[in-house]
């Protein structure tokens, strides 16, 4: 699929201030260190609290979400094969 309308992480169009996480090992599209945004620590499937959180300032319709995997300095391809997404208007109450 092609994102006809991109919202801005690669093209740095949503400024690091609106974008929060649960932990941080980050930089996108970095060749240096992992190569991306990663959890601080392995997450295992019974213990899911990572999160990436983007406020978009604005209400969007969403349709489509595009995740970039890491390289992990050279020690094979780590991505995440599946993900939940939330939203909220408020940032308190999610749905």
């Amino acid at each position: 699929a092609v994102c006809r309308y991109p919202l801005g992480m690669s093209g740095g169009h949503i400024p690091d201030e609106d974008i929060s996480a649960s932990s941080q090992w980050a930089e996108l599209d970095s060749e240096d260190g992992d190569g991306a945004w990663c959890p601080e620590i392995p997450v295992e499937p019974d213990d899911l609290k990572e999160f990436l959180q983007i406020d978009l300032r604005a209400l969007h319709f969403i349709t489509l979400v595009g995740t970039q995997g890491r390289h992990a300095g050279g020690h094979g391809n780590e991505f995440a094969p599946m993900y939940k997404i939330n939203y909220s208007r408020d940032g308190t109450r999610w749905i």
